[in-house]
């Protein structure tokens, strides 16, 4: 018996948590692409980020005080916008994969490291087959091409767009941790009420 349990039908922290199985078309895609952009989640990994950013002066064209902050936090909501939109929505769609997660049951923590790495290289397609994660590997490099569009000056080269890339695939690989414990986070604090189980990953 399923312990895994969502916040609402879909969870405002994650709402790619995969709630069944059923395929998603065009524009359920464009939907969570939208939801995920404004989750909880996002916004704070974005508030952390850009605490951060502050902390060490990156970008350093951001300047400090409370309008660097705020420009930190608005250019990493806007890379999280392009990221939802060039993978759950653009690319998952062309390619035919499905953006959700799926949670695993029953994994002792070496096990679930293991997930969540795999998880980000590795996704399921709309018809169900195990498939590379091409949505997922590339929109965080086309929303980081983007985001040099509006990055300050002297963070715009390539070494610092491959810099954030490679950040964004270790926040991502975090975050896949974060939702497969996330449940049952939720369900022992009480943060909000559960309702239906979740999908899982067919073994």
């Amino acid at each position: 018996m399923t312990l895994f349990r969502l916040l609402q039908r879909k969870s405002v922290v994650f709402p790619d948590l995969a709630t069944n199985a059923e395929r998603l078309d065009t524009w359920k895609k464009f939907e969570l692409a939208a939801n995920n952009s404004v989750a909880l989640s996002t916004i704070g990994a974005a508030l952390v980020g850009s605490a951060y950013g502050q902390a060490t002066n990156t970008p350093s064209g951001y300047g400090q005080g409370g309008e660097g902050y705020a420009k930190r936090f608005g250019a990493d909501m806007a890379r999280s916008a392009s990221d939802n939109f060039f993978g759950t929505f653009l690319i998952a769609s062309v390619l035919h994969e499905d953006p959700r997660f799926y949670l695993k049951e029953h994994l002792s923590f070496k096990q679930t490291v293991k997930y969540a790495a795999v998880r980000v290289v590795i996704t399921r397609s709309d018809s169900g087959e195990r498939v590379v994660n091409f949505a997922g590997l590339l929109s965080p490099l086309a929303g980081e091409a983007l985001a040099n569009t509006y990055y300050p000056e002297g963070s715009r080269d390539v070494s610092s767009t491959f810099i954030r890339y490679g950040a964004d695939l270790g926040w991502r690989f975090g975050g896949n941790l974060l939702r497969q414990y996330w449940p049952s986070i939720n369900k022992k604090l009480r943060l909000l009420p559960p309702t239906p189980d979740s999908a899982t990953m067919p073994k």
